[in-house]
């Protein structure tokens, strides 16, 4: 990869990508930054689905059913939006 600055700093900007990446690392007693792109976007598109898992809180948050609706219904989407840039753009393509 020719920028992993610009990687890194797309991953640190996604809250809930983040703090999965952190539970994993403290699991692994590795470095976030010892991941290998695929894997961290694997993540990505895992912490991306949750967003559209009815009863999750994320879920619950991307459609506006909290408390707070409004406030976090924007950082959902805008989650949401960061993620899914962040997969379309590191996403390996895989060739049949």
């Amino acid at each position: 990869m020719k920028n992993k600055a610009a990687f890194w700093n797309a991953v640190f900007d996604i809250d809930e990508l983040m703090v999965t990446l952190e539970n994993i690392s403290a699991d692994d007693k590795r470095p976030i930054e010892d991941y290998k792109v695929q894997e961290v976007v694997s993540e990505a598109e895992y912490v991306l689905s949750t967003f559209f898992e009815p009863g999750h809180y994320n879920g619950d948050a991307y459609s506006g059913e909290l408390e707070d609706g409004r406030y976090t219904q924007e950082w959902a989407r805008g989650e949401v939006r960061k993620l899914k840039s962040l997969i379309r753009r590191y996403q390996t393509k895989v060739e049949a």
